[in-house]
């Protein structure tokens, strides 16, 4: 009881802390110069008085946490859940468990909070409507030193604040990934009660997919993000086959349709859904091209339309669909390989400007992206309710 209560505060930990470890380490250093500059002048006068080891006069404040400390947290931590083989590093076990981060941000207006997981995006938490006095632009929401809002605290019991929903799921898989889940236990199900499609972990409530819990590059269709998202969680939390259909959709009541020709019933309807295995990923930067190639033939012979959804790669066949997100907002676009290149090194694929706009890097030019080569379409029948 103790073991699994110890993992659990380590898992929330992991998910407070795993994104800011340089700026606590920061943070201690800007403590240690204050200290010195404001040792009294009577100590610094007494040249004849025996010399002190630097951290007796020092008092750290309580909220800044060491690497020092945090290393020595995770160490326990691993005694705690099986012993702990010395030529595994701590950063090693770190890069094991926090594996599901989250980015705040905004969608259209509202505030959001979108779930990573190895670097994926997984899902997106929508909250309430930005007020002028609460907008915040990309990147500054995590300046503080503990990486979210000062109002952290307050909003953390309000089930409308997207960072504190995204924060709650994200604990719960880093605790997961501390006990070595397996990926296969991950299901998701439709609760008619409420309404929703839930996300379980051996039977256990993860998260809900509702108006509010979407796909990141959403269907717009909760039963597909739901079966999307929960497919994701299986591949990256232990590369678990995919799920073809979602348990717990009762069929419809069968009607009868008056037919002139024939009086019988009618055959009940499933709908199907359209799924991409994911084959391969790599990540890297990615650059555009468009306005001066439109209309010129490519390497595959078809002629560059800089508004299409193509992509140039330097060795992936002609016709291969590729997922392509941009790690700076989360946003994600499917593109078709149709050219080669890019030729500069670092990079490693060109998106048409169209895909650019979509991943919101046509100013920037260039953009740090995850890959996702896609496999030939699968068939998933749902039932609707």
């Amino acid at each position: 009881m103790n073991q699994r209560f110890f993992s659990g505060i380590f898992a929330a930990l992991l998910t407070t802390i795993g994104m800011t470890t340089s700026s606590y380490a920061q943070s201690a250093k800007r403590f240690d110069q204050v200290s010195e500059s404001n040792v009294p002048q009577k100590q610094q006068t007494s040249k004849n008085a025996s010399r002190q080891p630097a951290t007796s006069n020092r008092v750290q404040p309580p909220e800044v946490i060491k690497v020092g400390e945090y290393q020595s947290q995770v160490r326990m931590a691993c005694l705690a859940t099986r012993p702990c083989n010395n030529s595994v590093g701590v950063a090693t076990l770190l890069d094991r468990v926090v594996v599901a981060k989250i980015l705040p941000h905004q969608v259209r207006g509202y505030k959001a909070a979108t779930l990573y997981v190895r670097s994926i995006p997984v899902l997106t938490f929508l909250g309430s409507r930005v007020t002028p006095a609460q907008d915040t632009k990309m990147g500054e929401i995590l300046s503080s030193a503990g990486g979210f809002p000062k109002q952290m605290s307050s909003d953390a019991s309000n089930q409308n604040d997207p960072v504190a929903r995204a924060t709650t799921v994200a604990a719960k898989l880093n605790q997961l990934s501390l006990e070595n889940v397996d990926a296969s236990a991950i299901a998701v199900s439709w609760n008619s009660d409420k309404g929703s499609y839930v996300i379980k972990v051996n039977g256990e409530k993860l998260v809900e997919v509702n108006g509010k819990t979407i796909l990141p590059d959403t269907t717009r269709n909760p039963a597909v993000d739901a079966l999307q998202a929960t497919n994701r969680l299986r591949r990256l939390m232990g590369n678990a086959p995919p799920l073809r259909e979602i348990a717990g959709l009762s069929k419809r009541p069968q009607r009868i349709a008056y037919n002139p020709r024939a009086n019988r019933a009618a055959a009940p309807t499933n709908r199907r859904l359209t799924t991409r295995p994911v084959m391969g990923q790599s990540s890297g930067m990615a650059s555009w091209y468009g306005y001066g190639f439109h209309g010129l033939r490519s390497a595959s012979g078809e002629r560059f339309n800089q508004n299409a959804m193509t992509a140039a790669h330097r060795t992936l066949p002609f016709g291969t669909q590729v997922r392509v997100t941009n790690r700076n907002n989360g946003r994600s676009v499917i593109v078709r390989i149709n050219d080669r290149g890019p030729f500069i090194r670092g990079r490693i694929i060109d998106v048409s400007a169209g895909a650019a706009k979509i991943l919101g890097m046509t100013s920037s030019g260039v953009a740090p992206v995850q890959l996702e080569i896609l496999g030939r379409p699968q068939t998933v029948a749902v039932d609707e309710n």
